[in-house]
């Protein structure tokens, strides 16, 4: 056996290829799905004059179909290729890109929405994640800080290029060059990805201190075992580390979302102008692409318990920051809440990998990932929900206050070990 060591960093060839293919799945899914709107949904109410209502909503109307789309996908990986879904689901998302950009009627434009949000959702969030599990179950941390960078440059670039679009090529040319990389992801992922390095004649986590055959015979020794794992979706829903998990990491995604997508509106109603607003905002979305390796790097470094904690800590901060109305505080929030953002999405896969390792991964975080959309699908609705209520928006910061704090003890108490003997 050979006994050489590889650097957190070193994740080979065929797995920056795995891992660049991840980052643009989680980039399309935040430029279509969230940041894009700051400048088509003016285009949709304005210019085409669709249904306004609608149009606002249709956010809120897509969460339950990304939920159940995930939780459908999640069963059908466990008897099927998860690459070949994963390609599949970019190829749907990049056609009903194109057709969102033709559509000038309400129905329409919504329909669409839809379905790029629950197949975008579903590639990002889940099949992407799944495969980055198999592929580094110890350096996971570190490919996933890689991956989610994709989320924050997309905060950071995608309004700026989706308005050069609409004032030059229009906005239908946009979706096309998005639907584009989508489309060039899929074709990759279904064509060179495979679930598990060994089925490439590579090592999980590059290590090629792994002994080529006796590391085959162990993984076909273990796809057979999960064919038995008693780990299914029912064994996961009943363990209470499950929901524990689904506290310590889905509450930093509910104050991700919560925070972003009313970022404008709590900064302007604290007496800020809408340039130092927007430069807060493109502040705290380019800190976050760092800080998202950053996490990640640590995630290997100190193990994932105690990034855990230092993220939901952070969170705390804050919103305690925002809480005041000491403009210092707010600036040193930002790059809190970048790191925030970074961490937020790598913590899912880190823990469901530490708790259920390499394999019974598959089974429980097909359960975890749709629990925390569901997390992060009500944190707009939710926050909303209160600035409607309280116009100065202190009360939703109060609210995420108390749960950060929920949060921190969540992730203190659990427990990142394996989570019995027999997984693997």
């Amino acid at each position: 056996m050979n006994n050489k060591k590889t650097s957190s960093w070193n994740l080979g060839v065929k797995g920056y290829i795995v891992v660049i293919l991840a980052f643009f799945s989680c980039y399309v899914y935040s430029a279509l799905t969230s940041d894009s709107l700051n400048v088509t949904r003016d285009i949709f109410v304005n210019v085409l004059k669709l249904n306004q209502g609608a149009i606002y909503a249709m956010s809120t109307i897509a969460v339950p179909f990304g939920i159940v789309g995930s939780i459908i996908l999640g069963r059908l990986i466990n008897k099927h290729s998860i690459r070949l879904y994963w390609g599949l689901s970019m190829i749907i998302t990049a056609v009903f890109t194109v057709a969102i950009g033709q559509m000038h009627n309400t129905v329409g434009v919504v329909v669409c929405y839809v379905v790029i949000y629950t197949f975008s959702l579903a590639s990002a969030m889940l099949l992407a994640g799944e495969i980055i599990g198999h592929w580094f179950p110890t350096k996971r941390g570190v490919a996933m800080g890689l991956c989610t960078a994709g989320y924050p440059l997309s905060a950071a670039t995608t309004s700026a290029v989706a308005g050069k679009f609409a004032e030059s090529a229009g906005y239908s040319m946009y979706y096309v060059a998005i639907a584009v990389i989508a489309i060039i992801v899929g074709i990759v992922v279904i064509l060179f990805v495979r679930d598990f390095p060994e089925e490439k004649g590579g090592y999980p986590d590059n290590n090629p201190a792994f002994d080529g055959e006796k590391a085959k015979a162990e993984h076909q020794a273990a796809l057979e075992y999960l064919k038995t794992s008693k780990w299914t979706a029912g064994k996961c829903l009943k363990t209470g580390r499950m929901w524990v998990l689904w506290i310590a990491v889905g509450i930093t995604g509910f104050m991700s979302m919560g925070i972003m997508s009313n970022f404008v509106t709590k900064f302007m109603v604290m007496g800020y102008e809408l340039p130092n607003v927007l430069q807060m905002l493109g502040i705290a979305g380019v800190l976050a692409i760092p800080g998202s390796i950053v996490v990640g790097w640590l995630d290997v470094k100190i193990g994932t318990k105690k990034t855990g904690i230092l993220i939901n800590a952070m969170a705390l901060v804050a919103v305690l920051c925002c809480l005041t109305h000491v403009t210092v505080l707010h600036y040193i929030s930002l790059p809190i809440l970048a790191v925030m953002l970074g961490g937020s999405s790598n913590l899912m896969v880190s823990c469901t990998a530490a708790i259920w390792g390499r394999y019974d991964f598959k089974n429980a975080f097909s359960v975890i990932q749709p629990l925390n959309s569901v997390m992060t699908g009500v944190g707009i609705t939710v926050v909303s929900a209160c600035n409607s209520i309280d116009k100065t928006c202190q009360l939703a910061y109060i609210i995420m206050a108390i749960m950060a704090v929920v949060g921190l003890i969540a992730m203190c108490a659990l427990k990142v070990e394996p989570i019995d003997k027999d997984v693997r």
